[in-house]
């Protein structure tokens, strides 16, 4: 039997735009894999719908993208999906993984208290960049990519059958090889300041729970 993954891709402001445009890159061959790939694109990225895919298909690895909070993850135009002391026990037996801001800090270790096999996401805010001549193309966008194709090295590596802690450490090498792109006296002054920024999602990047699971 197929193992089920669900993906949150929200589209309602340029943030959410970037990061579901490189979360899709990074699933497109999903299904080649003996995985049965639920999306809930834009409009379907809201509460209920969420929660009645997660009660009927019983995903064993859920992927969030949206804003979020230390408590929360949010999905299109901002309606709160999940939510520390109110419904994180939705999360129950499977691995998630937030790309979102700060959502480690408090709803991670309550989703793990909940039941939950495997919580991964950033303990602060995550940040990234992007081209400004490249707003409207965000898969083009080259600046953008230093940030989320590391981010999104998560599911990959998960994807292909390494343990959330094997995940997050190939993560934060891939981190670390956008990073040494401007360890050189020749980096510009904006080159550096992307790098400090790099720095702090890897840094901030955890996970809670079980660290030899699977999906």
């Amino acid at each position: 039997m197929s193992k089920i993954i669900l993906v949150t891709l929200p589209s309602s402001d340029r943030t959410t735009r970037y990061i579901s445009t490189w979360a899709q890159l990074a699933i497109h061959n999903l299904k080649s894999k003996n995985f049965k790939l639920i999306t809930l694109e834009k409009e379907r990225a809201v509460k209920i719908v969420f929660e009645s895919m997660v009660h009927k298909h019983a995903p064993t690895f859920i992927f969030l993208n949206g804003h979020g909070g230390s408590d929360l993850v949010c999905g299109q135009n901002n309606e709160i999906l999940i939510q520390e002391g109110k419904n994180e026990l939705i999360l129950k037996g499977t691995i998630s993984y937030a790309l979102s801001c700060s959502s480690a800090k408090v709803l991670g270790p309550s989703a793990i208290t909940a039941g939950a096999t495997s919580y991964i996401g950033y303990k602060e805010d995550f940040i990234f960049f992007i081209s400004s001549e490249k707003r409207t193309k965000p898969q083009e966008d080259k600046t953008a990519e230093m940030f989320l194709a590391p981010a999104n090295q998560i599911v990959v590596s998960l994807v292909k059958g390494h343990t959330v802690a094997e995940a997050i450490d190939m993560t934060k090498k891939y981190f670390l090889k956008s990073i040494r792109r401007f360890v050189s006296s020749e980096a510009s002054s904006e080159e550096r300041e992307y790098m400090r920024y790099l720095l702090w999602d890897m840094r901030n990047l955890v996970y809670h729970g079980n660290p030899a699971s699977k999906i």
